[in-house]
């Protein structure tokens, strides 16, 4: 299966190096062509739950040189979607299955504008990556990888994927509900990214506090009250105690938001909890919003504690 990953954040190295030894043709397709040819020239280096792998991969800037494949991956942070596939059309063919494992809400329908929606299936992940360089992956925690059919179809095309994966060691099953699946992560994310952010904490130390317990669990109730008005439902009881469990496994993880907040970069807060406040009464999430965006537009002025 010939397969092309957008993104080679810490996700897309780890999924890149993992299929690549599982025998798929794999090429990381980046917008940067210098770090595209240290990823060539260098290969993805992973450690972690797995042990150490040195895995020598296929990198390019230039889409129209694997392109089109059978499978893209899509890996780049929400906010780049529509760019990423505006740049990288060539990529996609008549008969590419495009493929998104990215945090939030509205990257499937970024992706639909610029790409025919009959190629895109949806998905979702908890396995833990942290990115440590260009190229350099801690694989943090195992976890689930979901992959499925918008219209909850069970196709041969995603059972196809599915099985490349698992043959790559990843624990993967094909799905009917996957929209419900990629809220399901949103509801985490929303109790646990813009709080780790502000905080400067890692994932356990929220369910160590009442102070930070409480502002995620009325996160977490005004996110489900957001998924009912699409349809979508969940017991608020059972997304709370979801959230404090994987807050409390991956303790010691930093939040991917609190990774972008603290090498200055911009985050995925708009398609998170701020997500949330554009489609239903949330105020707390919209305060967690305007923090965030705060963050990152004083990181320049920032007053450190020897000043």
């Amino acid at each position: 299966m010939k397969t092309a990953i957008i993104g080679p954040g810490a996700l897309g190295c780890l999924f890149g190096a993992y299929l690549t030894e599982g025998g798929l043709d794999v090429t990381l397709v980046d917008h940067r062509p210098e770090r595209a040819r240290t990823l060539e020239a260098a290969g993805v280096f992973v450690q972690g739950v797995r042990g150490d792998h040195h895995v020598r991969v296929k990198a390019t800037a230039n889409s129209s040189s694997p392109g089109p494949v059978d499978l893209v991956i899509v890996c780049v942070k929400a906010y780049q979607t529509e760019g990423a596939l505006r740049s990288h059309g060539s990529l996609v063919g008549s008969s590419t299955t495009v493929w998104s494992i990215q945090n939030g809400l509205g990257n499937l329908e970024a992706m639909a504008r610029v790409i025919p929606s009959s190629c895109i299936v949806g998905g979702s992940t908890t396995m833990g990556a942290n990115l440590l360089g260009v190229g350099r992956v801690h694989h943090a925690g195992e976890g689930d990888t979901f992959i499925g059919e918008l219209d909850g179809s069970l196709s041969p095309r995603v059972e196809l994927v599915a099985k490349a994966l698992s043959a790559a060691g990843i624990r993967v099953q094909t799905r009917p509900d996957i929209q419900r699946l990629i809220w399901r992560k949103v509801l985490v994310n929303v109790a646990i990214n813009a709080l780790t952010a502000i905080l400067r904490v890692r994932n356990g130390v929220l369910v160590e506090h009442e102070s930070s317990m409480g502002v995620m669990e009325e996160a977490v109730r005004e996110a489900v009250r957001a998924a009912a008005t699409r349809g979508i439902l969940f017991k608020e009881d059972e997304a709370l105690a979801q959230a404090k469990e994987v807050s409390r496994r991956t303790a010691g993880n930093r939040s991917s938001m609190l990774a972008d907040i603290l090498a200055g970069r911009r985050t995925e807060i708009d398609y998170i909890n701020g997500a949330i406040g554009a489609m239903a009464p949330a105020p707390v999430n919209r305060v967690l919003t305007d923090l965030v965006r705060a963050l990152e537009a004083t990181a320049a002025s920032r007053v450190d504690a020897s000043a």
